[in-house]
C-alpha cells in the first residue's frame, strides 16, 4: 500500500500556514464569510468541483480516474467558539470574543490539503471523494443544514476526525460503536406567584418548584439510568429572586443531559416530561420545558472502522489506539444516522499545555496535521478501490 502519510508530511509547512491563517480569523455559527472564501479559493486551485451549501457550507468533489465507483464523504468543520483567546500564540485570534479553542482550524486545513493530495492521485482510485466543509458544529446546526441541502445524496460511507488531547501527536484513537454522547440542552422556566417571605402560604413558590425539579432530575441518573452505562445530567444555571424576604414570580434552570445509549436517552427524556408535569401539579406553578440544542449519540460503524484501521496499520507505522471515546457531543452524529460513518480522534496534545478543549489557553500540536491528511487519504483511496 502507498504510504500517504509521508507525502502529507512533505506538505506540513502548507498545513501550518493554512491552519494559522484560519486560527487568526475565527468565525461563529452558520456565518463564516472569510473562512468560506479561503476554503473555496484553495479548492479551486486544485480543480475540485465546488458547490456552496447554505450560508457558509462548502461541498467539494474529487473524482478518481480509475473508473466509476462508490462515493465516500470526508467532513471538516470550520467554526470557532464565542470566547477570548489567552494562548499567547503569535497567531492568536484577531477577532475579539471569538477563538478556535476546539481545533476546527486544524480540521479545515487538513481537509484542504487532503483535497490537494487526492487531486494529485486521481489516477490511483475509482469513484469519488466528496468533502463537506461544515459550519456551525458547535451549535449543532451545520450538519443538519447541509444534509437537508443534499450533501449526503449518493454518499455510501462517511469519515471524520477531531483533535484529541489525551495523547501527544503521533497516534490516532478510535472506538467501535457509540463513541460520542448524545446531548440534550434544556431550559426550564417556572412561573409562580410571588409574595412576602413571611406569608409563603399566599404564594406559589417557583424556587421550591425548581428545587423539586433539580432533585428529581438528578435522581434520574441514580435511579432510572443503568449504572453500568455512562450518563450525566448537569445543571449550569438556577436563577431566581432578588431579596431574602421576597418570594419571586419566576425561576429558571438550565442544564444538559448526555449518554451514549439511545435507549437510555429515550427513556430519560420521557421521564423528564413526567417529572415536569408532576412538579407543576404539586407546586401549582406553570412549568415550561424547552430543548434548545439536541443531537443523538455518534455511531462509529464497527465493521467499517475495523476495515479502515486495517488499511492504516498495513500502510504506515501510525499507532492506532482502540477503545477511546468522548463524553462530548458532535453533530457528525446526524450523518452517522444516515450512512455508515467512522469517526477518528487525532491525538494532538502539546507537551506542557494541560488545558482542555474550549479553554482560552488551549493549543493543539501542528505535528498531528500530516497524520490527519495521511489518515484521510489512506482510508478514502483504499476503501474506494476495495469496494
Amino acid at each position: 500500500m502507498t504510504n500517504y502519510f509521508k507525502e502529507a508530511e512533505e506538505l506540513k509547512d502548507e498545513l501550518v500556514k493554512n491552519r494559522r491563517h484560519i486560527h487568526e480569523n475565527p468565525e461563529l455559527g452558520l456565518v463564516l464569510p472569510q473562512t468560506k472564501e479561503f476554503v473555496i479559493k484553495n479548492l479551486k486551485e486544485v480543480g475540485a468541483e465546488i458547490k456552496e451549501v447554505g450560508e457558509s457550507g462548502v461541498q467539494a468533489t474529487i473524482k478518481g480516474e480509475k473508473g466509476p465507483g462508490k462515493r465516500i464523504l470526508i467532513r471538516a468543520d470550520m467554526d470557532a467558539l464565542p470566547m477570548d483567546e489567552e494562548s499567547g500564540l503569535d497567531f492568536s485570534s484577531k477577532n475579539k470574543g471569538v477563538a478556535h479553542t476546539c481545533g476546527h482550524d486544524l480540521h479545515t486545513s487538513i481537509g484542504l490539503i487532503s483535497a490537494k493530495l487526492l487531486a494529485k492521485h486521481k489516477k490511483d482510485f475509482k469513484g469519488e471523494v466528496r468533502f463537506m466543509f461544515q459550519p456551525a458544529e458547535e451549535i449543532f446546526k451545520g450538519s443538519k443544514m447541509m444534509i437537508e441541502e443534499g450533501v449526503l445524496d449518493g454518499v455510501d460511507v462517511a469519515l471524520a476526525l477531531h483533535t484529541n488531547l489525551t495523547h501527544e501527536a503521533g497516534s490516532v484513537s478510535y472506538y467501535e460503536g457509540y463513541m460520542a454522547t448524545s446531548c440534550d440542552n434544556f431550559k426550564v422556566t417556572i412561573k409562580g406567584q410571588g409574595g412576602h417571605g413571611g406569608y409563603p402560604h399566599t404564594t406559589k413558590d417557583p424556587i421550591n418548584a425548581g428545587v423539586m425539579i433539580y432533585q428529581q432530575f438528578n435522581q434520574l441518573i441514580s435511579r432510572d439510568a443503568d449504572p453500568s452505562k455512562h450518563t450525566t445530567l448537569t445543571f449550569g444555571q438556577f436563577s431566581s429572586g432578588s431579596n431574602s424576604n421576597i418570594i419571586p414570580d419566576t425561576a429558571i434552570l438550565q442544564g444538559t443531559m448526555r449518554t451514549y445509549d439511545p435507549e437510555i436517552r429515550e427513556k430519560l427524556l420521557k421521564r423528564i416530561d413526567e417529572i415536569v408535569e408532576g412538579v407543576s401539579k404539586a407546586s401549582e406553578c406553570e412549568v415550561n420545558l424547552e430543548y434548545f440544542a439536541s443531537v443523538p449519540s455518534l455511531y462509529s460503524d464497527p465493521d467499517l472502522t475495523k476495515e479502515l484501521v486495517e488499511y492504516v496499520e498495513k500502510s504506515s507505522d501510525v499507532e492506532m489506539i482502540s477503545g477511546e471515546r468522548l463524553m462530548a457531543s458532535e453533530d457528525m452524529a446526524f450523518v452517522s444516522r444516515k450512512v455508515p460513518t467512522v469517526y477518528f480522534l487525532l491525538n494532538s496534545k502539546v507537551p506542557g499545555n494541560n488545558y482542555s478543549h474550549h479553554n482560552p489557553k488551549v493549543d493543539f500540536s501542528e505535528d498531528a496535521m500530516p497524520i490527519g491528511v495521511g489518515l484521510f487519504l489512506t482510508c478514502a483511496i483504499n476503501w474506494l478501490n476495495n469496494n
